[in-house]
């Protein structure tokens, strides 16, 4: 490869050392793992329009933001996911789709997916303390390999502990379906990941993942700008995954009691 091709800072995750990746290192490693960490892809003057934006919009929530946190449950499982969602792109908020065009991501996201990927819905997490986290879980259904949304996960501030580390098995995005058990429960091959300000992780909807609980009055707060690889239909995210049973998104009846579509399996086997 040219010596003027693009690189791109990088975490081992099995060493913990950085490392530059040319692109066929980038495709190979995230076809191997499934999960990619670039330390520093942003700088402090590129994250703060949307700082400011998140500062505004939860300002004005924050003192009930607990009563708002997302919850859903199946049966008696509780598939708990403590964050107070908002879609700035898709009420037009400037600061994030300049955001989103940025040049790099859109660079870094063709190497990894390749040429006609398609930007997906955004997702600001904000979490506060004192609950459970997210459950282990995978973001679509795993039959096929191919079909699979790509999590870019933005961390605007650092994220210690305490505040609700993601954890992910890399690799497990070629292993099925998710196999049961609890929540938070360590699982062999876990990486735990505490991303400073700044950071990029791409994330395979299919690699097993969860967060821990946030056990500080700070806010933890992550955006995922989603992307799909050309041919995939968005909608491959309707069913999310978790360790005991399956939870329909996009069943706008369903949203507010939080209660899984009846058709949830019959979707997940088309």
């Amino acid at each position: 490869m040219s010596s003027l091709a693009p690189t791109f800072l990088t975490l081992n995750l099995v060493t913990r050392k950085e490392c530059m990746l040319e692109a066929s290192a980038l495709q190979e490693a995230f076809h191997r793992s499934g999960v990619l960490v670039f330390p520093r892809f942003y700088t402090a003057d590129e994250l703060n329009p949307t700082r400011t934006e998140m500062d505004t919009y939860y300002a004005g929530i924050l003192a009930k933001a607990k009563s708002m946190m997302v919850s859903r449950r199946s049966g008696q499982e509780d598939f708990a996911c403590d964050v107070v969602p908002w879609h700035p792109i898709e009420e037009d908020n400037q600061a994030f789709l300049e955001f989103v065009r940025h040049r790099r991501l859109a660079q870094v996201t063709e190497i990894v997916l390749g040429p006609g990927y398609v930007d997906g819905a955004s997702l600001v997490m904000f979490s506060v303390g004192g609950g459970q986290g997210q459950a282990w879980h995978q973001d679509c259904p795993p039959e096929t390999l191919k079909d699979f949304n790509l999590n870019r996960l933005v961390y605007p501030a650092d994220v210690l502990l305490e505040d609700g580390a993601i954890v992910v098995v890399p690799g497990s995005h070629k292993k099925g379906r998710i196999p049961a058990g609890g929540h938070q429960d360590f699982m062999d091959g876990e990486v735990v990941l505490t991303p400073d300000a700044g950071t990029l992780v791409f994330l395979s909807g299919h690699v097993f993942h969860r967060v821990t609980p946030n056990l500080t009055p700070r806010p933890r707060v992550s955006v995922n700008f989603r992307a799909f690889p050309a041919g995939t239909s968005p909608d491959v995210t309707c069913i999310g995954i978790y360790r005991n049973g399956t939870v329909n998104f996009c069943d706008k009846a369903k949203m507010h009691d939080g209660t899984p579509a009846v058709a949830a399996e019959a979707m997940q086997r088309k």
